[in-house]
């Protein structure tokens, strides 16, 4: 059992305890109700409330107990994995990544020993010791070995979800990401607001209040099946351990572009973009006509900003071909483009474009429709367990894109399988809108 599962425990016996404290709140107004009557029967309910209050209170003590616990010791293991590389001996500089493009080796190292000791997570430290990555090994030993996998350090799993926004466009967007380590979590949607109005000198004030709905997100779970052919992995060099960082980070940000924006919540996925938007806000099919593409694209816009939306993060997610059939689109009179800005500045009424192919184009009744995202994207949380869990097999078949059942043994192949788990909500709907775009490729 991980620290994040000794979260949910704790999460779940404070909901028993506040329970268990409403029940005694009705027992109490029951008792107090029947006045100079006979109260025996309420006041044994009050003493069974309070019994179960008691019970309940020492369960939490002990999940929290246990839950501070595993901090101490995750807070230990990253102390210790770093103590080294904050006290260099005098005369020399600590290490620093040399380049952006560096970023996460690390993690692609420990993925790396992890495959070649086939899980096992003392292997794998002795690996790296011994290839004179003593630091990373360090680092290694504060993750768990668990039923699933090897549960990889705090630090090291942020570097992964840091890794990912660039690639997802959602993320690269400006969605909040808010840490989910309990399993679940509950906010509030503003779904009507106060109001204000004047009034004669001394007159009372029309009473308003604002409503308010909940959104609850909880984990989904996403599963990033990486095949590596095992005469790469025998090599353990800074290349070898980009190109297993590389392989991760796009096959999980692949399918986490798909469900942030379309996929529809069934089989334990999110609810993508395309859901969440309103009815209203979704344009029906719009042709080529270079008028009516730009009366759609200004509708889209003015629908969030109408919704008195901050725009904080506003900007537009679509295919790359649907992106340059809009740069090239020119006014039938006078052969302007009509959206300069694309391939200016990569804006679109100012506001900026990110592509995926994660959105189709061949939709429709005539399969040559494809979908156009607007949104402001400070109003998109991602729920985030921020925690990664890494598995290897040399045994396992998979199932490949073509249908294909693939024996990784027969093929001399090795198996990585990462484990991430996140939702995805927004606060306001209204902050969405899209359309169609019939012919919007080329």
């Amino acid at each position: 059992m991980d620290i994040n599962d000794l979260r949910r425990l704790r999460a779940q016996a404070a909901t028993n305890l506040r329970a268990a404290a409403d029940a005694i709140a009705t027992a109490e107004s029951g008792l107090t109700a029947l006045g100079n009557d006979d109260t025996t029967a309420a006041e044994q309910a009050v003493a069974a409330a309070v019994a179960d209050f008691d019970a309940a209170q020492a369960t939490f003590d002990r999940a929290d107990a246990a839950v501070r616990r595993a901090e101490a010791v995750e807070s230990a293991a990253a102390v210790s994995a770093t103590q080294e590389q904050d006290a260099p001996p005098a005369g020399r500089a600590p290490a620093t990544v040399a380049s952006e493009a560096d970023r996460g080796l690390d993690i692609g190292f420990a993925v790396h020993a992890l495959t070649n000791a086939r899980g096992n997570l003392g292997d794998a430290c002795a690996a790296l010791d011994a290839a004179g990555h003593s630091g990373i090994s360090a680092a290694l030993t504060g993750a768990q070995q668990t039923a699933g996998g090897v549960l990889l350090p705090r630090p090291q799993a942020e570097t992964v979800i840091e890794l990912l926004r660039p690639r997802v466009t959602v993320r690269a967007s400006g969605a909040r990401v808010m840490p989910m380590p309990a399993g679940q979590v509950r906010h509030g949607a503003q779904t009507g607001s106060a109001t204000a109005g004047y009034g004669v000198e001394n007159g009372a004030a029309v009473e308003s209040e604002q409503s308010f709905d909940g959104i609850d997100q909880g984990f989904k779970t996403l599963r990033a099946l990486v095949p590596v052919g095992n005469a790469l992995l025998r090599h353990s060099t800074a290349a070898v351990a980009a190109i297993v960082r590389d392989d991760l980070l796009s096959v999980m940000a692949t399918r986490e572009d798909l469900a942030f924006l379309r996929d529809i919540g069934a089989n334990a996925t999110p609810y993508g973009l395309k859901y969440w938007t309103p009815v209203a806000n979704w344009l029906d099919p719009v042709g080529v006509a270079p008028a009516a593409v730009e009366a759609a694209i200004r509708r889209l816009v003015s629908l969030v900003e109408d919704a008195n939306v901050t725009m904080q993060s506003p900007g537009w997610i679509m295919r790359a071909s649907t992106k340059n059939f809009l740069a090239g689109l020119r006014d039938p009179n006078s052969g302007a483009l009509i959206f300069p800005s694309i391939d200016q500045n990569g804006t679109l009424k100012g506001f900026p474009i990110r592509t995926t192919s994660q959105i189709p184009n061949n939709l429709g009744v005539d399969g040559d429709e494809t979908e156009v995202y607007f949104a402001d994207f400070n109003e998109v949380m991602i729920g985030d367990a921020m925690s990664l869990t890494i598995a290897t097999s040399t045994e396992a078949a998979f199932v490949n894109q073509a249908g294909d059942t693939v024996s990784a043994f027969q093929n001399d192949l090795t198996l990585m399988r990462a484990i991430s788990e996140h939702d995805l909500a927004p606060r306001h709907t209204a902050a969405l809108s899209g359309l169609n775009g019939k012919g919007w490729a080329i």
